[in-house]
């Protein structure tokens, strides 16, 4: 006779079991839904309090061998709990860090053979399926209290207002002589990159509730940059502006939104417009613009141009200056990526810019992703 070939169980497996166990499935019912021995699921019912305890502490769902007894499993559940402290409370934690603190509880429980060595780090990593990865947005910092209290005056404000007069703006940074650092390359081969440029420039973008797109303002370092020419700023299919660091600061905010006032006032429009709450956003009085602020610390949650608008158009953008790329390598042969980034001129920029905002399809979406009650246009 062939003897059955051993199953074996992963952590969710035997999860699984243990869940069918209880809903009263008998043990040869489970043995034949996993397709292994009677013998083999009782000894998983038998060790239902270890593979629960697993499971609270996020161990990797996928991991099949079954836990080693090594004398320090105190330390590694206070270094577990201390660890689910620190994240719930947005604190970066390094591995020195952990290694650290392992030691302050080894120090306190008299354990002087523990010595948190990077083999331990790597095992506990392991042990609590815990990844090292980057900390990105500002989504933590936010207080949910304040967020809601919005939502709930949100209608109020936008009360009286048509759609279509109701809009938001934001600007973002974009460095427009560079592209991603990522690539592909063959195993072996030098993978080492250029000089990253550090040529940023300020874009901001502006469209209602209906899809309605205002020309993008564009703030750059030179009044007249060479690849001007003989091109009058005024003539550009966006708002230019400059100053030396090409940040928003008030004076070119104010001078836009008087420029928008007037646009408005000969459309004989009055308009709804949310803004961040910055600094460099003034809080004045126009004829034909009520300005509303986003609640401090709150963009993140409540800026719709951050829900996909400013990226969409930031990567129309990255494509247009890839397009470029594939043809300046056909007529500058032997030229390297880095070079070929740094003759993309400001010039260049404007139009991308402007072309990439008019490809942003309009869809239907909900107001602002948390206005529940009114189903309405978005960009």
């Amino acid at each position: 006779m062939e003897s059955r070939k051993r199953t074996v169980f992963s952590i969710q497996d035997k999860a699984k079991a243990i869940e069918l166990s209880e809903k009263g499935l008998s043990s040869r019912k489970i043995s034949e839904i996993f397709k292994c021995g009677k013998t083999q699921i009782n000894n998983v019912l038998k060790r239902k309090r270890e593979v629960l305890e697993d499971l609270e502490c996020n161990v990797d769902p996928e991991r099949k061998r079954r836990r080693h007894i090594t004398g320090n499993e105190e330390i590694n559940e206070l270094c577990w709990k201390w660890f689910q402290d620190a994240t719930k409370r947005r604190i970066c934690v390094t591995g020195p860090l952990l290694q650290e603190q392992a030691r302050k509880f080894s120090t306190q429980l008299n354990n002087d053979s523990f010595t948190a060595s990077n083999g331990w780090l790597e095992s506990f990593r392991k042990r609590h399926n815990i990844s090292f990865c980057l900390m990105s947005g500002e989504r933590g910092g936010v207080n949910t209290d304040t967020v809601n209290d919005w939502k709930e005056k949100l209608k109020l404000i936008c009360k009286g207002y048509e759609p279509k007069n109701i809009f938001n703006m934001d600007e973002t940074g974009l460095f427009f002589r560079e592209t991603t650092r990522k690539t592909l390359f063959v195993k072996g081969d030098d993978c080492a990159g250029g000089k990253k440029s550090k040529d940023r420039i300020t874009v901001a973008l502006c469209t209602s509730m209906c899809g309605e797109k205002v020309k993008p303002l564009l703030i750059a370092k030179s009044r007249n940059p060479r690849c001007f020419k003989k091109i009058k700023p005024e003539t550009l299919p966006v708002s230019y502006y400059f100053n030396k660091k090409s940040w928003m600061n008030s004076e070119i905010m104010e001078a836009w939104l008087k420029g928008l006032d007037r646009k408005m006032g000969r459309q004989n429009r009055k308009i709804l417009l949310f803004l961040d709450n910055a600094p460099s956003h003034p809080k004045i009085e126009l004829r034909n613009i009520e300005l509303k602020f986003f609640p401090a610390n709150t963009t993140s949650h409540t800026q719709p141009m951050d829900m996909g608008i400013i990226q969409t158009t930031k990567l129309k953008f990255r494509r247009k200056q890839m397009q470029y790329i594939l043809t300046q390598m056909d007529k500058q042969p032997g030229v390297g990526g880095t070079e070929l980034l740094r003759q993309i001129n400001i010039l260049d920029t404007v139009y991308w810019i402007s072309q990439a905002w008019k490809e942003v399809e309009t869809s239907t979406v909900f107001i602002f992703s948390f206005f529940p009650s009114i189903k309405l246009h978005w960009i």
